[in-house]
């Protein structure tokens, strides 16, 4: 997918996290309401009359599936298509095409009303199906799934099992089965179709594992799997509002749906405001709010988080500090992330004491805020007394740039970076020259940086 699209996909997203919250009040037993698809129709756009400010806001056509359960048990499905303003109902396609507006939207906004009955008369399907919420997902799942198994599985390969798991919904509602257990058959589609999975057994920590500090011991995988295929894995199972649900594996086969047992961290992800700290799997850490859902433990606090990058799920175990009560965490081994250290992951062990973690992410946040993400373990292990490397701050323009016989004064001469912040430019500069830095390295690309001014200069 390329950066329009996962914008796209992820206020879609966002957005059918707010109509699944307003419709999880109105749902029961014997009349249950799905998203099945979002698509967006355009943007709006009008004056206020009061302020003289131009306003613009998303237009979506929302499909909803409806199964409702009658007296004798037998379910009836039925279809609607609205319109949203916002996060507001305005419309409805009422027969085959013709579009019914909301009274009150009708009588009493009538600049907005202007606004989206010219989106909607000229609506065009194709860019709609393009970039519809249905089609995002399933490109998405694909190329997870085309990394997970090392093979390509194409969105047609994606339609199909959805169109057999949809196929399913109206007789799971006829069974009665224990809350949140999966049978074999959903075990093995778990298996098969989960898009990320974790060994419970892995020291998380280099001490523990990561199925003790989750408080999952009687578990030996935790597979990680699209929270809107809840319903498609197990009748009546608790489905949470964000785009990831967990599942429980146990080395006997057995398996449970653990919405119940985690509660959604509102503080991040989807919608969060704060930051969390993390330290990657290739030893790198940053602090970012990237995350798309974070669970946490009932039980003990512990979190763990899942976060999308390019495609791959990527899972992080969390901790809170004592002082700032926010997440530090470190990302967990699965099949697609290289073996973590074990003198990383022990960065970790909670036998450090119970002021580690915020050793910790002081460590980091020294490093981040200066726009510095650290790559030696030294740098984050929580040991202020241990560095790898200066900040700009700390830097005399005068002094020779490490491992070299360059200044920093020359080195910013010559590439041509002047003025306030050029130091800043110049630091970064040679940071993203890699570990590995000598004259050598550095006269080339002092030499690649004159060769582009020569080239700017023969095209002016």
């Amino acid at each position: 997918m390329n950066k329009k699209e996962r914008g796209i996909l992820k206020i879609e997203e966002d957005f059918r996290d707010t109509l699944e919250n307003q419709l999880a009040k109105n749902q029961s037993e014997n009349r249950k309401v799905r998203i099945k698809n979002i698509k967006p129709v355009g943007v709006a756009t009008w004056t206020d009359k009061v302020n003289r400010e131009e306003i613009k806001e998303n237009v979506y056509q929302v499909e909803k599936e409806i199964i409702e359960v009658d007296e004798v048990g037998e379910p009836r499905t039925s279809y609607q298509v609205n319109f949203y303003l916002g996060h507001e109902p305005i419309a409805a396609i009422i027969g085959t095409d013709e579009i019914i507006y909301e009274s009150k939207f009708q009588a009493f906004e009538v600049d907005k009303m202007e606004a989206v009955k010219s989106l909607l008369d000229n609506m065009q399907e194709m860019n709609m199906e393009k970039y519809s919420l249905k089609n995002l997902e399933t490109k998405e799942i694909s190329e997870v799934l085309t990394e997970h198994f090392g093979r390509e599985v194409t969105e047609k390969e994606i339609e199909k099992m959805l169109e057999d798991m949809e196929k399913g919904d109206i007789e799971k509602l006829k069974e009665d089965k224990d809350e949140g257990k999966l049978s074999k058959e959903q075990t093995e589609k778990i298996k098969v179709n989960g898009i990320q999975k974790a060994d419970l057994n892995k020291k998380v920590d280099g001490k523990e594992t990561l199925g003790k500090r989750l408080d999952l011991q009687e578990y030996d995988s935790l597979f990680v799997v699209y929270s809107h295929n809840i319903d498609d894995i197990t009748a009546g199972a608790k489905r949470d509002t964000t785009t990831y649900s967990l599942v429980g594996v146990t080395k006997n086969g057995e398996a449970k749906v653990l919405n119940d047992e985690f509660e959604i961290d509102s503080s991040v992800g989807n919608g969060g405001n704060r930051n969390q700290t993390k330290i990657k799997a290739d030893s790198t850490a940053t602090r970012d709010n990237s995350d798309i859902s974070v669970y946490r433990r009932k039980s003990n606090g512990a979190s763990i988080g899942c976060e999308n990058s390019q495609g791959a799920v990527n899972m992080y175990f969390y901790q809170k500090t004592s002082e700032e009560n926010e997440n530090i965490g470190i990302q967990v081994e699965t099949s697609k992330t290289p073996v973590i250290p074990i003198e990383t992951r022990e960065i970790m062990n909670r036998n450090k004491g119970v002021y580690q973690n915020d050793f910790v992410q002081d460590e980091i946040k020294e490093h981040t805020d200066v726009g510095c993400n650290p790559k030696d373990r030294r740098d984050f292990d929580g040991d202020m007394d241990t560095s790898s490397h200066l900040h700009i701050d700390e830097i005399d323009v005068n002094n020779y740039i490490p491992n070299t016989s360059i200044t920093w004064k020359e080195f910013m001469s010559k590439c041509g970076y002047r003025g306030d912040g050029s130091l800043q430019v110049a630091v970064k500069a040679i940071q993203g020259l890699g570990d590995n830095v000598n004259d050598e390295v550095v006269e080339d690309f002092i030499e690649e940086k004159e060769e582009e001014f020569r080239t700017m200069e023969d095209n002016i």
